[in-house]
């Protein structure tokens, strides 16, 4: 019979028999979408999913030996029949039958041939589940887009995630949880695929685009977001390419989406720095993106805080630029260690004994940080700034941090070059493994003498065991009555948490009250988090420290434009002459001493004995007293003992601004040098003008009085 033949017959059985074909196989269509996206058919897929290999042998076995009885005969012996058997029963799970060599009269019964029918469907049913479901949330997730595209509110806020990873996840969970009226979207992305810009409409591409797990879909349906496709990403497109970047990739609806609605976030989260940032730079060149407002668009990425990120994203944020889209870098390393600095019972100044009268700290502070790449530069970083306390001489105690790292042959350069004026007598730099013989021979050297350890080596069952093994050692080794010793391990993968915090805990309760303490720290959900990237809490505090600083009644975002925003920005440039990369980078230095000034706040209301603001009656007296001095003064109209510790304070102060910008590479010269990184202040505090130490005060009074304002 050809083809003409066929539809001849077919339509000469009537109008109504077609139309009942068409009907029932609509109804069969939605039956089926329905049981795809149904609650129960989700627990039956994964029933199967979690006890697949006992019910596909089981299946298997029922057809071996289905297809025993039905491929027997006189003529054939057992030695094939078995074997073709077995061939026959794993057939059936690639939708194929051998029907036709069952015996003649066992398809003859009911009974047999209803068995038969059963396992075959059985195995056919495991063979396409996985499938099933997969093209079942592709359907899914292609229509709700295409709904959205229609009837979303131009008003709600839009947060797209390129690529599916843990910290894109633990973001977009907590955005659902505290913005439930925003919308969560994925762009899974094919990396593996050559094809960069051409979807693919065939079943091919359709089974090549399922690279999305069930655990994936399970947390994708738990926050309502909508998921894409697409081959590899936008940080793989030219520059031509970019100007169009939903269309090239054959993202039309997410395309009209954007189009549609007033503010946009991007997030870039993956681990590969190198195609977030080129990401990035493609995407703010879309034309969709460009032509927004400059605060409707913001794109943030997970990169390096290194200086030339940090200038593109400060240059960024400024209203004239025409740079397109906000960016915003987003460094899970210097956040991990943000997390110790904001903490109340992570900071050095836990880790020494001041004097409550003065402030003042008598023995040395030595620090050990494990592991030297990103995080446990920022380690050091920290503990160097913020350690910075003074004996009774008045002169910074002396600092010594030791860092291990079994490739510091290839970093020592890149550190030193940096920070020029930190030498060996400060940072001391060690290359061995921790496991080797010179690694436990430092650490028995200096054991009697640690304040603060940093383990950072980007193994979470290695760090916890070496922060146990270290723990342990300092317990048998430490003499009694020394300060107390902060062992803080990074843990890098959500995973790993809740086993690191159990042991960790257990561990430091079984020798409760004793000097040594062990701390996780960097745990993803608290780096990926709405108030961390999205509030950006650490700035909001770093801006509400200013306002008060600037004793202004104006309100803290007002001010901090005015003082760090794109006027200043021109009078750096107009005024002073600084080249506009060296005069951002001169408004980046200033950011980051409010910060450091708003995070070093608990530190010093510890010097000066007010701990957590306990000591309300001492904390309403010191707020008093610095209404009595006079601007651009250092004197207080108070007795000499608690004028005493509050210039102590202040000289802490100036230490931990001096540290800070060796941090950032600065030296001593006479001429000021932005460009050169030159600075007249980095001397001791006598030596400094009365004005220029009343700023310090200026930053003790600051932080009294935000901590009389918030008790």
């Amino acid at each position: 019979m050809d083809a003409f033949d066929f539809v001849h017959s077919f339509s000469s059985t009537g109008t109504d028999t077609v139309l009942g074909w068409l009907a029932a196989m609509v109804i069969i269509f939605v039956v089926a979408i329905t049981i795809l996206t149904k609650k129960r058919s989700t627990e039956l897929l994964d029933f199967v999913s979690n006890n697949l290999m006992i019910i596909s042998f089981t299946v298997w076995f029922l057809g071996v030996v289905l297809y025993m009885f039905g491929l027997y005969n006189e003529k054939l012996n057992w030695v094939y029949v078995i074997p073709s058997a077995i061939i026959s029963a794993f057939k059936m799970f690639l939708v194929i039958h051998d029907y036709s060599r069952v015996q003649p009269f066992l398809r003859e019964d009911v009974l047999y041939m209803s068995l038969f029918s059963i396992v075959h469907f059985c195995a056919a049913f495991i063979s396409f589940l996985f499938l099933f479901k997969m093209v079942g949330f592709k359907i899914r997730s292609s229509l709700r887009i295409m709904l959205y595209r229609w009837f979303h509110t131009k008003e709600s806020t839009i947060h797209l995630f390129w690529d599916i990873n843990e910290p894109s996840f633990l973001l977009a969970e907590d955005i659902k949880k505290n913005r439930p009226q925003d919308t969560v979207i994925f762009v899974d992305i094919d990396e593996d695929n050559d094809d960069i810009s051409h979807k693919k409409t065939n079943m091919s591409h359709i089974i090549n685009s399922i690279n999305v797990s069930s655990d994936d879909i399970k947390r994708l349906d738990a926050i309502g977001a909508l998921a894409d496709h697409c081959y590899n990403g936008p940080w793989s497109l030219s520059e031509e390419q970019s100007r169009d970047v939903f269309d090239t990739m054959q993202l039309y609806e997410l395309g009209k989406i954007i189009k549609k609605t007033k503010k946009c976030n991007f997030y870039f989260l993956s681990d590969n720095e190198g195609n977030n940032i080129a990401g990035a730079f493609n995407l703010k060149r879309d034309y969709r993106l460009s032509s927004k407002g400059k605060d409707d668009v913001v794109i943030y990425i997970h990169a390096r805080k290194d200086i030339d990120m940090e200038v593109y994203g400060h240059y960024s944020q400024f209203e004239y630029s025409k740079e397109g889209p906000k960016m915003k870098i987003v460094d899970s390393s210097y956040l991990s260690v943000a997390m110790l600095k904001r903490g109340n019972n992570t900071l050095p100044v836990n880790c020494v004994e001041p004097d409550k009268k003065s402030g003042a700290v008598e023995t040395p502070f030595t620090a050990l940080v494990i592991g030297f790449g990103n995080t446990g530069r920022e380690a050091f970083k920290f503990l160097y700034e913020f350690s910075t306390f003074i004996g009774s001489n008045r002169q910074r105690i002396p600092f010594k941090c030791y860092a291990i790292d079994e490739k510091m042959d290839k970093i020592a350069g890149l550190v030193r070059g940096k920070m020029p004026a930190i030498g060996a007598d400060e940072l001391e730099l060690i290359k061995a493994p921790v496991d080797s013989d010179k690694f436990w021979e430092t650490i028995g050297k200096i054991i009697d003498k640690l304040n603060y350890v940093v383990i950072s080596i980007n193994n979470d069952n290695q760090g916890l065991a070496l922060a146990a093994n270290i723990y342990s050692y300092a317990l048998q080794h430490r003499p009694a009555g020394l300060p107390s010793m902060k062992i803080a391990v990074r843990c890098y993968e959500s995973a790993n948490e809740r086993r690191m915090k159990e042991i960790i805990t257990s561990l430091n309760d079984s020798v409760e009250g004793d000097a040594v303490e062990m701390i996780l720290f960097g745990q993803e959900k608290d780096i990926y988090s709405c108030e961390l990237i999205l509030a950006d809490s650490i700035m909001s505090e770093a801006m509400a420290f200013n306002a008060v600083y600037e004793n202004s009644t104006d309100n803290p975002q007002e001010q901090w434009n005015r003082n760090f925003g794109a006027l200043e920005l021109k009078k750096l440039i107009l005024e002073k002459g600084l080249p506009k990369y060296h005069a951002i980078c001169d408004i980046n230095r200033r950011v980051e001493q409010n910060i450091s000034n708003s995070m070093h706040s608990r530190s010093k209301l510890v010097l000066l004995g007010i701990e957590d603001g306990r000591d309300l009656n001492k904390l309403q007296r010191l707020a008093d007293i610095t209404e009595t001095r006079k601007k651009g003064m250092t004197n207080y109209e108070c007795d000499k003992d608690e004028e005493a510790m509050l210039i102590n304070c202040a000289i802490v102060e100036h230490e931990r601004w001096i540290a800070s910008h060796k941090l950032m590479g600065y030296l001593f010269n006479e001429n000021k040098d932005y460009v050169k990184k030159y600075h007249n202040c980095i001397v001791p505090w006598e030596l400094l003008s009365e004005e220029t130490k009343s700023y310090d005060c200026n930053v003790v009074d600051t932080t009294i009085r935000m901590a009389y304002k918030k008790n």
